[in-house]
């Protein structure tokens, strides 16, 4: 009991501190976007844009709280995280030793990879979560593996890739076959009832986005790229170390630990194989699996302990930059575009936000974004939902600096202004703008804030 409190005081430690440090994300506005339309009524909203709900359904009641939307959706990814790692702990008693559950939580707790989605307002915590827990009630032969597993498709398709990959896990528990069987047909069960809903085609379109048919061209390539994303994450030591594992694993013949290695190789090689756009956080339910295999073979050795500290101090060099200066933590280039350096890194927006805020409460004001979707205008309408002085309106990108709709607001004798990308919108009629403030992305790209005449 004391050890199960102690790991989760360091986990806390390692996730609440500066959780708005990052600015917010173009899915995290989504999904919270869509949590607040979902309190409105719009219960499927994530369907017409081929997303399954499931983390939204969650976040919507939270958000009644009257915090801070961000926080709120980060922190639901930050008890996703907690219910993560003791998932790993009781998954790995269940296959080895408590030995192994706590040095595998510790891991968890520190792997820059894991710790870095914890904080994101993102499905990818959730999913890695239900997935974890799915093992575990197979191994357990629980019921619940039904609802977890449900759940995990609920949370995002890509989970199924996963799901299947749990039949590895029969190699350890060969007399649990019939519920794995039974999660499986409640699976395609609640995929079938899906494709009740008018916006089911939507999942199927979005999927084709992302996937491409089956083809081993590309397969060494998109192979290699995966796996440097994993390396920037874990660090070379690491994988080393994890191979020279494998290697005792398969000369020993430990099937629970080839088992465990299938679990990580199937969906990696299917994201390989099919994955058409693909990003480094798709691979994160594989991070405790490879934390849980490296754990038992750290045991294996003498100084084993020891052989730790060659990545370790780098993990948690990695850590704190993530929690105190983000731009100077060692993301991929992948990462770091993402995040922190092009238009779907919302930087800015705070400040904005907060001017928007300390304006006179009796003027209309219309709020112009680029864009229709994702960081604007969402980033800005999480924190005006029901505002009846302030509109978020996105006129996407005009061949006109000032759009009809925002030419209509001025008409009416709203105050206006303009939040865009210098970069993608057009802002040739600089004589109607003047500029509030701009806000530049660490070797990016600019967000400007004007006032439009």
């Amino acid at each position: 009991m004391a050890i199960m409190i102690l790991l989760m005081v360091f986990f806390f430690l390692t996730r609440l501190p500066n959780l708005l440090i990052l600015p917010i994300f173009a899915d995290e506005a989504i999904y919270i976007r869509w949590a607040q339309l979902i309190n409105s009524g719009q219960i499927f909203i994530p369907l017409t844009d081929g997303k399954t709900p499931l983390f939204m359904w969650l976040l919507a009641p939270l958000l009644y709280l009257g915090f801070d939307p961000l926080i709120t959706g980060r922190m639901l990814s930050v008890f996703s995280g907690l219910s993560l790692m003791l998932g790993v702990y009781f998954f790995t008693q269940v296959i080895f030793n408590r030995k192994i559950a706590i040095l595998s939580s510790i891991l968890v707790i520190f792997q820059p990879f894991i710790l870095f989605y914890d904080r994101l307002s993102l499905t990818d915590s959730l999913l890695t979560s239900l997935i974890v827990w799915s093992a575990y009630f197979l191994l357990k032969n629980h019921w619940a593996l039904n609802l977890t597993s449900v759940s995990a498709f609920l949370v995002k398709p890509s989970a199924i890739s996963f799901l299947l990959a749990l039949g590895c896990l029969l190699i350890i528990k060969p007399q649990n076959w019939k519920k794995l069987g039974l999660a499986g047909l409640l699976t395609v069960l609640v995929y079938n009832l899906f494709r009740l809903s008018d916006s089911f085609r939507l999942i199927s379109q979005r999927s084709s986005d992302y996937l491409r048919p089956l083809s081993l061209s590309n397969f060494s390539q998109t192979a290699l790229t995966l796996f440097n994303w994993l390396i920037s994450y874990f660090h070379w030591p690491f994988f080393l170390i994890f191979f020279v594992v494998v290697v005792l694993a398969i000369k020993n013949k430990n099937r629970k630990i080839l088992s465990l290695l299938l679990f990580i190789l199937i969906p990696f090689c299917l994201q390989a194989a099919i994955g058409k756009i693909l990003y480094p956080r798709y691979l994160l339910p594989l991070a405790p699996f490879l934390l849980i295999i490296f754990s038992w073979g750290i045991r294996q050795f003498k100084f084993g302990l020891i052989l730790i500290l060659l990545f370790f101090l780098s993990w948690l060099k990695f850590d704190f930059l993530i929690l105190t200066d983000p731009i100077k933590a060692p993301f991929h280039p992948a990462e770091k575009e993402q995040y922190l350096t092009s238009w779907a890194s919302g930087r800015g927006l705070k400040e904005i936000k907060a001017y928007l805020m300390n304006l006179p409460k009796d003027q209309k004001i219309v709020v112009a974004t680029e864009g229709s979707f994702g960081t604007l205008p969402n980033g800005l309408q999480i924190y005006f939902p029901n505002d009846s002085n302030i509109q978020i309106l996105g006129v996407g990108f005009p061949k006109t600096t000032v759009s009809p709709e925002m030419e209509k607001a001025l008409a009416q004798g709203k105050f206006l202004y303009l939040v865009a990308n210098r970069n993608r919108y057009n802002l040739s009629e600089l004589n109607r703008l003047k500029l509030i403030s701009e806000y530049s992305r660490p070797g990016g790209e600019t967000l400007v804030f004007y006032a439009v005449y």
